[in-house]
């Protein structure tokens, strides 16, 4: 109840609708109250690559998932977590796993199927040029060019991820249909 009631404080307008004590921009069924950084890890363990080989380009694998956890009625903490790995013939270059955090109020009278698209394609979507900018400061203040992450197509990461739920389910449905059944002798 202590972040529902500072948020409740905050008390600033930037818009016509009412939401957890703000006024807010009827245009979006939320209201981002903060971002930052939840986590942050940067390691660096074969930085003399770079001068050892010529013109070879390291293998950069990035890997984005967000996650939702409600923490009351109407407030969330959506995570954006990226993972970066950088190799050199498999010897690593640097890591970075950043967090990055947002503590969201959603309107109570959103229905359930604006709810989900809300949290995971709207706020990460928004989120983004923030994560964008942590890493390209950080691999810059690491010795390396920045790295410019390419632009995240959320909405079709959201329906890849509930197709791959609903297959999941559909499997798991069909295998209990076709186990035996119990028999009463």
């Amino acid at each position: 109840m202590a972040i529902q009631q500072k948020l409740k404080e905050e008390n600033t307008t930037t818009g016509s609708s009412t939401l957890s004590g703000k006024e807010v921009n009827s245009q979006y069924p939320f209201f981002i109250h903060d971002q930052y950084v939840k986590d942050l890890s940067f390691e660096n363990p074969n930085f003399l690559i770079k001068y050892s080989e010529k013109n070879v380009k390291p293998d950069v694998s990035v890997n984005v998932s967000s996650g939702v956890s409600k923490l009351n009625d109407d407030t969330y903490e959506v995570i954006l977590k990226v993972n970066i790995d950088s190799t050199v013939d498999k010897k690593t270059v640097f890591l970075i796993d950043l967090s990055y955090g947002a503590l969201v109020s959603v309107d109570k009278s959103q229905q359930a199927d604006i709810l989900e698209p809300a949290l995971f394609v709207h706020v990460p979507f928004l989120m983004f040029p923030f994560v964008r900018e942590i890493i390209a400061t950080i691999t810059k203040n690491g010795g390396y060019p920045p790295l410019l992450l390419d632009p995240i197509d959320f909405a079709s990461l959201y329906v890849q991820k509930k197709n791959e739920v609903a297959n999941k389910n559909k499997d798991d449905k069909s295998q209990e249909d076709n186990a035996e059944k119990p028999t009463i002798n």
